[in-house]
């Protein structure tokens, strides 16, 4: 009987931390890229990954960390970037630039196995997610404000968990409902600048964003938080779909 009550917990406390890790957001990220994909890009994913919807595996590197074999896979989401610094290989701590880079060049690789393709493709679609959110690019202080005890409407929390999880689920939007409202007002001109960006213009961007989630005069965050950084929020999950698809266009050409 008591093996069986911490088996429950022991699965309870899991649950919870996938449910913290996040997955509204990257889906929307994925749901928002797979829109802006070329013809010949959707053809190439659906024949790497048995379909073409990249909401459906972008949790999948989150979804890993409970797998002891993956732990030393846990510096890949995220990089520090001090304030008026710019990022520097091996410098400050975090892997995610150098991922990105490295999965970009093993989509593209003739010599790569189908395998080492499928992976990698799971883990762009998550990191280019991962490094638009602010925190993902912490400033070397406070763990990406996983250290930051806050409360949100009253019930404990951290300022990473509220960007990566509370801001978005607070709406009670489904991933497919929220992607089709960040589509609603597109730029097509700005679209197309987004596209072509490379991974460190969206890092120095978080760097340069990151410093609104830290203002707030209260511990209790509750709407008045929420108001102020919607916007921000929802450029990010859009900027980062936006973005995943021009990579993605650009390696399956």
């Amino acid at each position: 009987m008591i093996k069986f009550v911490k088996l429950i917990l022991t699965l309870g406390l899991l649950k919870q931390s996938i449910l913290a890790w996040g997955s509204t957001g990257h889906r929307i990220v994925g749901k928002v890229a797979e829109s802006y994909l070329t013809k010949n890009a959707k053809m190439q994913i659906k024949k790497l990954m048995g379909h073409h919807d990249l909401s459906r595996f972008s949790v999948w590197a989150d979804q890993i960390k409970s797998d002891p074999t993956w732990k030393y896979a846990n510096d890949w989401h995220w990089c520090t970037v001090p304030d008026g610094e710019s990022y520097q290989k091996g410098k400050h701590g975090g892997l995610a630039v150098e991922k990105v880079k490295e999965f970009i060049l093993t989509l593209k690789s003739k010599q790569a196995t189908k395998e080492k393709k499928q992976i990698a493709l799971k883990f762009l679609v998550h990191l280019i997610g991962d490094l638009h959110q602010p925190l993902h690019v912490g400033n070397g202080s406070d763990r990406g404000g996983n250290d930051v005890k806050l409360q949100w409407f009253g019930e404990s929390t951290n300022l990473h968990s509220i960007w990566d999880t509370e801001l978005i689920d607070h709406q009670k939007l489904s991933y497919t409902e929220y992607s089709s409202y960040l589509m609603l007002d597109e730029d097509r001109g700005q679209i197309r600048n987004w596209q072509a960006d490379s991974v460190l213009v969206y890092v120095h961007e978080s760097r340069d964003l990151r410093n609104q989630c830290y203002e707030y005069d209260k511990t209790n965050l509750k709407w008045e938080y929420f108001y102020v950084n919607k916007s921000l929020l929802e450029q990010r999950l859009f900027q980062g779909g936006i973005r995943l698809s021009g990579e993605l266009n650009r390696i399956f050409k």
